[in-house]
Parts: structure tokens; sequence; C-alpha cells
């Protein structure tokens, strides 16, 4: 059919449009709008969009893009500058993460220990995008448990590229021994951080400086494109990933003289990119996976919830602060990231998670997302309302 991508983006965007409209006027945060508009989307629920391989296209697309503005927004410097507040603090809540739930997992469930690792991977990540989205609406992003809480976020979404590239080596993916493959991974990734040194210091920044020369943004926009499909499509040639490629490219341009300009024309796009990646996500879903395992989704949540708030809280108290602050960041981060989903992907290929865990991993994501504004609103009140159940008070005599 001629123009088949440009109806099929009609269609997204049409819906998608009307049902933010609704979620608007409902009070929803528009990621779960952009959730919903995948699911009514999806393969599973009409016969528009017949073909799933065409739906994980557009997904790709999705996370190539957001994994661009990430980049884009940290650049080298910014990472350099992260203190130990944001290291140790970071690191405890994944590492936390990955062992309770690996753990309990492993008791509960008994599967092969590389799946139970894996589980740990999918949740060690938060919702970066929705957990800022509503400290800065709310005006909490400068309190003390919302500065911890960035400092996490941010640590997280570095963390995503090493847990990407590793699973494929926790599935026993290729021939060669996990010691090998670890070692000929850190070799790509020795080159890959070569490469991306002298294009940054050399490469890059000459070329566009040439491209500045004629003082159009309109190239300047088309140049960065460029830059970014270029360095994706190296790292996948290098058996990395085309994400990979895309945060690089970020954190490149970042260190140029334009970075701003490359901020100021992309951030009006940066929506349209999240958008495109979450309404692909929930094209992804089956609804009636609520139907056939409405049982153990709501099992999974209460134990997401609660595994990922206890690692939180743990995080916070290994810096030692105070119990509110603690409850508040671990009740904050207690739900999945946006790059769990591209790690659940990576996972369904390489058989570390099956179909139908699969389907039931994207339900309780969705869920917990849907439910997250509440409890970064709500998450000053948990201390509080537990100290009262703890130690009520006592009555006159």
């Amino acid at each position: 059919m001629q123009h088949h991508i440009l109806i099929n983006i009609f269609a997204i965007f049409g819906v998608a449009t009307a049902v933010i409209v609704i979620c608007k006027f409902l009070k929803i945060r528009y990621i779960i709008g952009y959730l919903i508009t995948g699911v009514l989307l999806s393969p599973n629920t009409s016969t528009y969009f017949a073909d799933m391989e065409e739906v994980e296209v557009y997904a790709e697309i999705g996370i190539i893009l957001l994994l661009f503005t990430v980049g884009l927004e940290f650049s080298f410097s910014n990472l350099k500058r992260i203190k130990n507040y944001v290291l140790i603090g970071g690191a405890s809540q994944v590492f936390f993460t990955i062992l309770l739930t690996a753990g309990l997992i492993w008791l509960l469930m008994r599967p092969s220990i590389e799946e139970s690792i894996f589980w740990g991977f999918l949740y060690a990540l938060s919702s970066t995008a929705i957990v800022v989205k509503v400290l800065q609406d709310s005006n909490k992003i400068t309190t003390s448990y919302g500065k911890f809480i960035l400092a996490v976020l941010l640590f997280q979404d570095i963390m995503i590229v090493p847990l990407m590239l590793f699973t494929p080596i926790l599935a026993g993916a290729g021939d060669s021994s996990p010691v090998e493959a670890m070692l000929w991974l850190l070799g790509k990734l020795v080159l890959m951080g070569g490469i991306s040194y002298l294009l940054a210091r050399f490469v890059i920044p000459f070329f566009l400086k040439t491209v500045m020369k004629i003082q159009s943004q309109e190239v300047f926009l088309i140049a960065v494109v460029f830059i970014v499909t270029g360095i994706a499509l190296l790292t996948e040639e290098m058996g990395l990933s085309l994400a990979l490629g895309a945060f690089i490219a970020g954190l490149i341009i970042a260190e140029t003289n334009y970075s701003h300009m490359a901020i100021s024309c992309f951030l009006p796009f940066r929506y349209v990119f999240m958008s495109f990646f979450f309404i692909s996500m929930g094209m992804l879903l089956d609804y009636k996976i609520f139907i056939t395992d409405l049982g153990w989704i709501i099992f999974w949540f209460f134990f997401t919830l609660l595994v990922k708030a206890a690692a939180g809280i743990l995080a916070v108290k290994v810096m030692k602060l105070e119990w509110k602050t603690a409850l508040a960041v671990g009740f904050s981060i207690a739900q999945i990231g946006e790059f769990s989903f591209v790690l659940a992907q990576s996972g369904l290929e390489y058989e570390l998670i099956s179909t139908n865990n699969y389907q039931i991993f994207l339900a309780v994501s969705i869920l917990l997302m849907s439910a997250t504004p509440f409890f970064v609103l709500k998450a000053e009140h948990i201390h509080p309302v537990l100290i009262k159940l703890v130690k009520p008070k006592e009555t006159n005599v």
C-alpha cells in the first residue's frame, strides 16, 4: 500500500490525541494515555496493525530516539561530576533490587539462576520519565528525597547500557564460555570507547563546525540525525546495539560547543519520541492477560511494589539519611522503568522470560506506572502515617 507508514503514523497520533484529551479531563498522566493508546491499537486488540513485527520496529525506533535524548542531556562532563552521594546511593539501590528480586523469585518460583538474575535486572530500573515529571509538576524536585531520587534515577539510566549488554552473556548466547564472552564484550566496549573519544575530540566538532558555516538550523538538524544514525549503525555492526549507539551519539554531541543548539532543536521532539516509545510498548500488550492471569498480575503488582520500595529504603539508609526520606524515596521509585521494557524484549529474544510471563510483566508495569503519581505525591505522608500506626496516641488517664 502506498503511504503505508504515513497512514500508520496518522492513526497512531490521531488515537493518541483523543486518548490524551480524555486522560487530561480525568486527570490521568499523559504517559498512561500513551500506553492506553498502544493497547487500543495493539494487534491483540484490533486488526489495524496485524503485523506484530511492524509494531516491534516502531518500538525500536522509539527506543533509539529516547536513548539519544537521554545521552544528550547527560554529557561526559555531567557524568564526571557525579558525586559519591549519587554513586553510592544509586549503586546500592540497583544492587539491593537485583539481590532481593533474584533471591525471592528463586525461592518462590525455582527458575534457573540466570532467569532469576534477569528478573533482578528488570526490577532494578525505575521510570525516570514519570517520576521526574511528577516531581517537577508538584515542585518537589528540590526536596531532600527529590534530590536523592534524581541521583538514583541518574545512576539507573547509566546502568541500562551495561545491563543490556550483559543480558546475552547471561543467556549463554554464542559458542564461547561466559568468561570469554565477557572479555570479548569488554574488548568491544573499549574499542567503542576509543572510537567515541576520537569522534568527540576531533571528528564530530570539526564536522559540526563546518556544517554551521552555512548558518542554517535545518541543515544542522539533518547533520545531527546523520550522526546519530551513523553511530547507531556502527555499534550494531560491532555486535552491540543500535540503542547504545544512539546513547553514545547523544553523549558526544553534548560535549561539543553546539550542545545547547542540539538540545533546543530536539527538545520540542522529546515528547514525540517518548510518546512513540510508550505507545509502541502498549501495542505489545495483550489485554486478554488480565482475564487469564489476573491473580498473578495482582500478586506480582504487590510483590514488585514492596521489593522495590524495600530496596530503595535500604539504599537511603546506607547513606545514613532519616527514615522520612528513606520511605519517600522507596515508594516513589517502586515502579518498573521504561527501559525495563527494552530489557524484557531482549530477555524474550534470548528465552530468559516466557511469552506469558512477558505479558504479565507488561501488565504489572503499566499498572505500577499508573499508580506512580499517587505514590510520589503522597510520599511525604508515608512516614507520619507509619509513626501514628506504630506509636498510637496515649490516652489521657
